[in-house]
């Protein structure tokens, strides 16, 4: 009987210590086979790849130092209680100024970010969208363009939507060239907003408005709430006559009439339109870069052709 009690007792042990083996073993499987996507850089809504190898490595940009950073740039850096939008074409996928690019990004420290013209980011299992998404601590909505038109490394004009508050939902639409994403975007309140991130295609004279028409049907469902446009719209803002063809000057007044009020510098052709909700609150405009930028003016015309965009709302 007490040999029986000890045999019983040893297997029970033995398999306990072989359990434990297993366990070990896939732990350390898991933890050398394929590396983890950063915490909060996951794909909301996979997209196609193009098989078009990357010319340079992206490298991990460190923190923007206090010499990287304007006056300007330290008091806003912080933005409590606000939510910050920004939007930002990187110029044909930016991939020789990647850690330029990234610290840029996080001097602004916006909380829902648009980038344009990510061309390239898609690669290697959008391993660049990652990366930058895992620096800033977002989650993020690629969207791969429908259209030919390629860059001079042969890449299709993307684009991708960034977060650092939770994404509830998301959708790419195909019938507005380059890119048009929607997201559903937590707000501080407990609430939502529809956030909407586009550029569009400078073909005017094969297509004239038709873009901006999909681009209006596509908020229109959402225009009596809390929404939002942010991106490249190639249109001039409304109002705006002179140096523009009238191809284009037919356009804005399609989004005006959809509910959609403009609040940004004239200057740009990069735009922020919003809701009457969101018109109605509280909002901070950032200073223009070409006034007051945040990191010195040689290293914003060094990295890109366009300027950041940015501005705070409060949510109530």
């Amino acid at each position: 009987m007490f040999v029986k009690n000890f045999n019983q007792k040893l297997q029970t042990k033995r398999l306990a210590v072989l359990c434990s083996f297993i366990l070990l073993t896939m732990v350390v499987i898991q933890a050398c086979g394929t590396p983890k996507i950063p915490e909060g850089a996951r794909i909301i809504e996979d997209t196609p790849t193009r098989l078009i190898p990357t010319k340079t490595p992206y490298v991990t940009p460190t923190i923007p130092s206090s010499d990287f950073l304007t006056a300007t740039a330290s008091a806003l850096q912080v933005h409590e209680g606000a939510v910050r939008f920004m939007s930002y074409n990187v110029n044909q996928g930016g991939l020789d100024k990647l850690p330029q690019i990234t610290s840029i990004l996080q001097t602004y420290n916006a909380d829902v970010l648009a980038i344009e013209e990510t061309n390239g980011w898609q690669l290697d299992d959008f391993a660049i969208a990652k990366q930058i998404a895992g620096d800033l601590g977002m989650e993020y909505v690629y969207c791969s363009s429908g259209s030919a038109t390629l860059d001079k490394n042969g890449n299709t004009y993307d684009m991708v939507l960034m977060s650092r508050l939770e994404i509830k939902s998301s959708e790419t639409y195909t019938d507005v060239q380059n890119c048009l994403i929607r997201a559903e975007v937590t707000t501080p309140d407990g609430g939502t907003v529809q956030v909407f991130a586009t550029q569009i295609n400078p073909n005017f004279d094969e297509v004239g408005c038709l873009n901006v028409e999909n681009l209006v049907k596509a908020i229109q469902p959402f225009a009596a709430g809390a929404a939002i446009l942010l991106g490249d719209m190639t249109i001039p803002p409304p109002g705006v006559l002179l140096g523009y063809p009238e191809s284009q000057l037919l356009c804005p007044p399609l989004l005006e009439a959809a509910g959609l009020s403009f609040m940004t510098d004239v200057s740009q052709v990069d735009h922020v339109w919003v809701t009457e909700t969101m018109l109605a609150m509280k909002s901070y405009k950032l200073p223009s870069p070409n006034k007051e930028p945040l990191v010195s003016k040689s290293v914003l015309r060094s990295t890109s052709d366009h300027s950041p965009l940015a501005v705070d709302f409060f949510f109530p």
